[in-house]
């Protein structure tokens, strides 16, 4: 039983971990404040598309806060 416990929290940290690893947490949630609709989802297709995040977030965050 305790072997099960401890492969279900080896299978929890590997999804959190991979989790924090195509999202990047702070460009989203400055996203977010910034009005900009952008979803986890949108962010890992980034992450496998080799497109850096902050490179096409960053400028429609500016574009939103400017005017």
């Amino acid at each position: 039983m305790s072997a099960m416990v401890f492969v279900a929290a080896g299978i929890a940290l590997l999804i959190v971990w991979m989790f924090f690893y195509f999202v990047p947490v702070g460009l989203w949630i400055s996203a977010l404040t910034a009005g900009v609709p952008v979803g986890p989802g949108t962010l890992i297709g980034m992450r496998l598309r080799k497109v850096s995040p902050h490179k096409v977030i960053g400028p429609q965050q500016g574009h939103r806060i400017g005017g």
